[in-house]
């Protein structure tokens, strides 16, 4: 019996031994399968991309226009195109902005631009633009709130001024900004531009709300104040909701003692009141020495819903065969939630403006990500991740060019290596992690970004 018990064991032990040897060689050859096939996949994904790649001569404006022209089948009979930027305060990306905006006015019929700047700053330059109404360095200095006014800003707007004062262009072009105001900070701004308008048109009205948002304006605007207690919280909302309900109440009477268009603005700086209140409503809680605010998802939520709401109010302001271009940060104009990088510190990753934009218009929307390997002198120094969208565009090998993510369905390796989350530079210094079929239609890759040139101050 011992001996039959030992070579019963001697069995087992055998057993066990070639089962732990089979498990740990398939578990090779499967990491081995795994890598072989990302190689694989980034392979094919380089290769289409060279294949595919829309050579982009100049990011700067004016000039011939060829390179530019196979964005008209990308974009169709798209009513918006959203174009990204990697970070603010880069030339690159104005320029080519500027650029774009002029083909898409002179050759597709674009009819305005709305940026990330603060809409109740924002009048200034809308009248600059459609009227010439004002001075135009003034105007920048007033109305632009993401940033310090460029040169790149200034030269679009005087484009869109002289553009507009050409009396072969029937059709003028708009300018409009999307955020809530200082940079998505909201400001008391709205208010009073709202109170202002209805204090011209209704003066009893105007002094009576005003008397009840005095107060609550002055806390808002006072530096280092506390937050408003519940109460006057609920106070600001309900005088919010009371002015709004005025506006629109007697709008005929209003447009009548004024116009059309100063009864738009006063209306949507009402509106652009309430998404700010909404948002300093979910405001992060967290102490201000608790660095980066986990619960800052929920205000960066309701500021996209706020800027999605703000181009469609664009949008309906243009009519039937208005069409948009709108410019912001990548992480705002992507299809996707915000994760990677310095946004890892959200509590949950918030909604963005693209994903709102995309579930209101669909098809009607094309999403153009914008991409960039490296920094140049006057820029932080910084790291390409070598599986991310950044490095692996690089290495097509040209300084900037366009790519239509679409086209990949016709490559099984492109399409596997663009639906898998990858980085893309953001802010110069960090990342957002995103899957890049998912977030963007097109990829509009520039090599190497440099500083915006810095309007002069006044003298």
């Amino acid at each position: 019996m011992g001996f039959v018990k030992e070579r019963n064991c001697r069995f087992w032990l055998c057993v066990c031994r070639w089962v732990v040897s089979t498990v740990f060689v398939v578990a090779l050859i499967g990491a081995c399968s795994t890598a072989s096939d990302a190689q694989q996949s980034a392979g094919s994904f380089e290769r289409w991309a060279k294949a595919q790649a829309i050579p982009i001569q100049t990011v700067e404006p004016g000039g011939n226009t060829a390179d530019l022209r196979r964005l008209k089948s990308i974009i169709g009979a798209a009513r918006i195109v959203a174009l990204g930027e990697p970070a603010h305060g880069a030339h690159e990306p104005l320029a080519i902005r500027n650029r774009l905006f002029r083909y898409l006015v002179e050759e597709l019929g674009f009819t305005a631009i709305a940026i990330e700047s603060g809409l109740p700053e924002s009048r200034p330059l809308y009248d600059f633009v459609a009227e010439g109404k004002g001075e135009l360095g003034q105007a920048l200095r007033s109305s632009f709130t993401c940033g310090s006014p460029s040169q790149e800003q200034e030269e679009l707007v005087r484009w869109m001024r002289e553009y507009n004062a050409n009396a072969a262009h029937a059709r003028k072009i708009r300018y409009y900004a999307i955020d809530v105001g200082r940079c998505g900070q909201g400001t008391p701004l709205a208010v009073e531009n709202a109170l202002d308008y209805l204090t011209r048109v209704d003066a009893a009205s105007g002094e009576r709300l005003r008397a009840i948002f005095r107060p609550l304006l002055e806390r808002l605007a006072a530096a280092n104040a506390p937050p408003l207690t519940p109460a006057e919280s609920d106070r600001l909302s309900a005088a919010i909701e009371d002015l709004l309900a005025l506006l629109e109440r007697e709008r005929l009477a209003f447009i009548a003692a004024s116009s059309e268009t100063d009864y738009q603005w006063a209306h949507r700086n009402a509106m652009t009141a309430r998404q700010a209140q909404r948002q300093y409503r979910v405001r992060p809680t967290e102490p201000p020495d608790a660095g980066f605010p986990a619960s800052a998802w929920r205000a960066s939520s309701q500021r996209a819903a706020a800027m999605a709401d703000n181009v469609r109010w664009a949008l309906e302001r243009e009519g039937p065969t208005g069409r948009v271009l709108v410019f912001a940060h990548n992480a705002h104009i992507k299809n996707a939630l915000t994760e990677g990088g310095v946004w890892n510190g959200f509590e949950r990753p918030p909604t963005v403006m693209g994903q709102h934009l995309r579930a209101a218009l669909g098809a009607e929307l094309i999403i153009i990500g914008m991409s960039s390997a490296q920094n140049g002198t006057g820029l932080p120094t910084a790291t390409l991740e070598a599986d991310g969208l950044d490095a692996a565009l690089a290495r097509v090998g040209q300084p900037r060019f366009l790519l239509d993510l679409r086209a990949a369905h016709t490559d099984r390796g492109a399409t596997a290596w663009l639906a898998e989350r990858r980085a893309l530079r953001a802010n110069f210094t960090t990342c957002l992690t995103l899957a890049p079929s998912a977030a963007f239609n097109t990829i509009l890759f520039i090599d190497t970004l440099t500083p915006a040139r810095t309007v002069p101050p006044p003298r």
